[in-house]
């Protein structure tokens, strides 16, 4: 019988309710995007949870630093990092046989990884009108949806290899982002990508209940991280912005992964405000 409730609306979640750890050790845990900001605050927050993590994201030798100092502090095997490029299928799959080698668990996937039009917005770039068009190369819908896609494709197959209990979970949980309910001129890219991924947990989550699986959405904004320079960080505080940190995301998360009551629900987060509705 499957262990997640068939889906229907209970209201907000209790974003006050404490984390409780307890359900998080043992479990295993893949990341993407997982090599700094919100990726990497997960990444260690799993870890210090009791989680065992694998990481990926495509800049290896950050990966090889993240991966030897978490192994360093909590000690050896917590966490081991994969060079992973999810736009690729077989990059992905690579990353869910290493993380599942030796009849490791696999009970949480984070799909973190993704790009913003600081990667360059090909449909925000105007041609001459004089001259020909240029074809968009759509780099971050590729990334940012195909690339989830994948992910979530192989977390449902995944998670079908292992028992469904109480004892394991399947929970499938996106990084998306409040551009999916705002507006955000000049953020064509970006804003159809995580709209997108905001569509798709509100589709699965009708039925992934039949396969024991969860899926969740959480939307950062103003989130503190490298992505932006502290110029412009400083720009919106001075008209008022209070950003959160990297840590708010990553408890989101959490909160998530270790309530198994938590399904079909997107957790939107601008700054230090947060509702989840």
């Amino acid at each position: 019988m499957p262990s997640v409730q068939k889906y229907s609306y209970t209201g907000p979640i209790d974003h006050t309710v404490p984390v409780d750890k307890t359900k998080l050790a043992g479990k295993g845990v893949i990341v993407t995007g997982g090599v700094n900001g919100i990726g990497e605050s997960i990444v260690r927050h799993f870890v210090a949870a009791g989680s065992l993590v694998t990481f990926c994201d495509v800049n290896s030798e950050r990966g090889r630093e993240v991966e030897a100092d978490i192994n360093a502090k909590g000690g050896p095997g917590k966490a081991q990092f994969v060079t992973c490029d999810i736009r690729s299928w077989e990059s992905q799959v690579a990353l869910f046989e290493k993380a599942t080698a030796g009849g490791r668990r696999l009970d949480i996937v984070i799909a973190n990884a993704g790009i913003s039009r600081s990667s360059i917005d090909s449909l925000w770039k105007l041609d001459d009108a004089n001259g020909p068009p240029s074809k968009p190369d759509l780099n971050i819908v590729e990334t940012n949806i195909n690339g989830t896609l994948y992910g979530f494709k192989l977390a449902t197959h995944y998670f079908r290899k292992q028992p469904n209990d109480e004892d394991h979970d399947r929970c499938f949980i996106m990084t998306g982002s409040m551009v999916a309910y705002i507006n955000s001129p000049g953020n064509w890219e970006y804003t159809v990508s995580k709209t997108g991924l905001l569509g798709l947990m509100r589709t699965v989550r009708r039925n992934s209940w039949q396969q024991g699986m969860r899926i969740n959405f959480v939307a950062p904004c103003y989130i503190r991280s490298a992505i932006r320079t502290a110029e412009y960080e400083k720009n919106l505080m001075d008209q008022g912005v209070r950003f959160g940190e990297v840590e708010d995301v990553a408890s989101c998360m959490m909160r998530i992964a270790s309530d198994k009551s938590v399904n079909g629900e997107h957790y939107n987060r601008l700054g230090t405000y947060a509702m989840a509705c």
